[in-house]
């Protein structure tokens, strides 16, 4: 048994999915400090400690940790679920402790940095242009042919993502792309044909530990709105084996060492490519909730431990038995919410394990362009994918979210 007595972890992030790693740290004895710039962040609820800072300020959370490490020393830090890595980063240099440094974190976020590590490395994943203009983005298309994606260079969750089929509509999403970034760059790259996967893993002492490999659905072109995933991915152990080294590449070009990484992958007609590479586990309730249904690990407890500097137990990442898992977004029409219906009854359908209501009866629904704006995210298990793809429609099918 390890001693987590007097340890204090620092959790970047409150919000749902930090909520998760608060809780499950506490479970194992550890003390908790989490900062969020939101005052009702649902992970306060069970932190020891909180500071209201934002998780985007890198220099304002790093100092904000060092004045709290000089009355109560902080032993680890981590962010799961969202694209802070280069807020932890600062935090681990400004104390020495166990994570990413700021210029993998650097790498792990801003995509050009990303692709540009990527296309020295030779590490699979889309040709690429970085622009800023309109001039810019014409000329990324022309030498790179359509259909291409623009994306912003520093954003998650598909916001200001879109597909560009033709010239002509260029200036609209680049104009989106840059409105969602914080640096005012976008990128310009090769839309890569095939299905999408997410990858979970950690990384100790520079050995990668494949977590899950989930199936994302993803629709509504020309955005890219994930409407669920599924854990495990359909994909063959020949395809899973290469899923895992490219992984690999693409973990060891970006530099991390110790802790973990998420990527989102194409498997194209030359093979898987990454997209998108991350110096965290995921969120989109993946590693919170389907990870641990479908496998029976603890990936959240290992990562906890590496931040706070303990050897990985092999037994937290060892599934002790394959179910599938689904998650599901439920999007209805736009307009305003008139009656939620079917709760207690889809509560009750064999295989459910959790709601997640964003929306009340009052509420406005906005068109969903993006993986931000869901009325709902429902979560089922069975032990066959037949059984969990059957539940999770027969959940759809029963709640109701009527707008008008």
């Amino acid at each position: 048994m390890r001693n987590y007595k007097n340890k204090l972890l620092m959790v970047v992030g409150a919000g749902l999915f930090q909520a998760v790693a608060i809780k499950q740290a506490k479970e194992l004895g550890i003390e908790v400090l989490a900062t969020d710039m939101d005052k009702n962040a649902p992970g306060f609820r069970y932190a020891d400690y909180t500071g209201l800072v934002s998780t985007r300020d890198i220099e304002a959370t790093a100092e904000f940790a060092k004045e709290f490490n000089k009355k109560r020393r902080i032993d680890g830090v981590l962010t799961i679920g969202t694209d802070v890595s280069q807020t932890v980063a600062g935090v681990v240099s400004a104390l020495g402790l166990i994570g990413p440094d700021p210029e993998t974190a650097l790498r792990a976020t801003n995509k050009a940095r990303m692709r540009e590590c990527f296309r020295e490395h030779g590490v699979p994943s889309p040709d690429f242009r970085e622009v800023v203009t309109i001039e810019e983005g014409c000329d990324a298309i022309r030498q790179l042919g359509t259909p291409v994606v623009v994306k912003p260079v520093d954003n998650m969750g598909a916001r200001g993502v879109r597909k560009v089929e033709y010239e002509d509509d260029l200036p609209s999403a680049l104009k989106d792309a840059l409105r969602n970034s914080r640096v005012g760059s976008a990128i310009i790259e090769e839309y890569m044909h095939g299905p999408e996967l997410s990858v979970d893993t950690l990384v100790y002492r520079g050995k990668v530990h494949l977590l899950t490999i989930a199936d994302r659905h993803i629709e509504r072109e020309p955005y890219f709105v994930e409407t669920g995933h599924t854990v495990w991915s359909a994909i063959d152990e020949h395809t899973k084996q290469q899923v895992l080294d490219v992984m690999i590449q693409g973990i060891r070009a970006i530099g991390i060492e110790n802790g973990a990484s998420k990527a989102d992958m194409k498997i194209t007609s030359d093979g898987p490519k990454i997209g998108e590479i991350t110096a965290r586990l995921s969120g989109g309730y993946h590693s919170q909730y389907t990870d641990p249904l479908a496998t029976g690990m603890r990936s959240i407890k290992a990562a906890i431990d590496i931040a706070l500097g303990f050897e990985l137990d092999i037994n937290d990442i060892t599934p002790t038995r394959s179910y599938t898992a689904c998650e599901r977004a439920i999007i209805p029409h736009p307009g305003k919410v008139t009656a939620i219906r079917g709760l207690d009854e889809a509560r009750r359908i064999p295989g459910f394990n959790h709601i997640f209501m964003h929306v009340a009866v009052g509420d406005v629904v906005q068109p969903v362009i993006s993986n931000m704006g869901k009325a709902a995210n429902i979560i089922c298990s069975a032990p066959t994918r037949e059984e969990a793809f059957e539940c999770a429609q027969k959940i759809l099918d029963t709640v109701q979210i009527i707008t008008g």
